[in-house]
């Protein structure tokens, strides 16, 4: 994946045919984990901490739910990787471009919490947890190409 156009709010990346069907491997695991990742607060009133917790489960279940059809119809529009020599050329907005990051964190931060928060990627390879762990690095880099078009960077 590579940056090979930005003009104004409009972004062209490059892809190959493997990197195309990585990102659609991993926005097709979208969403990893169906829970807020920790507690809302560790001080304050049980009652009502579970309840703030209850609340923004449920925010975060709806918004996961609504990104989840945005990822079908990502995936789904006709065209979305328009075929050039040698690869696909995907053309994103500025807030295409923070939606794709999020739901990349999603999935990354997710599969980080299901394979129990290891401190270091490789307890996760050695733990028996090579997918999950190689899905984040790749993950991770598509999070850093997106995160250096919208810095300027262009590669």
């Amino acid at each position: 994946m590579k940056l090979v156009e930005a003009k104004a709010d409009q972004f062209v990346f490059r892809f190959t045919r493997r990197e195309r069907e990585m990102l659609a491997h991993l926005l097709r695991q979208f969403p990893v984990g169906t829970r807020p990742v920790g507690p809302v607060s560790k001080q304050g009133d049980p009652d009502t901490l579970a309840e703030r917790e209850a609340l923004l489960a449920e925010a975060m279940a709806e918004q996961r739910q609504h990104d989840r059809h945005l990822v079908d119809a990502f995936l789904g529009e006709q065209g979305r990787f328009a075929e050039v020599k040698g690869g696909f050329h995907l053309r994103l907005t500025g807030a295409q471009m923070d939606w794709l990051l999020q739901v990349l964190n999603e999935v990354r931060v997710g599969l980080w919490v299901k394979a129990g928060r290891p401190e270091q990627p490789r307890a996760m390879v050695f733990g028996g947890h090579l997918e999950p762990a190689l899905s984040m690095e790749l993950c991770a880099h598509f999070q850093m190409v997106l995160l250096g078009a919208l810095g300027g960077a262009a590669d």
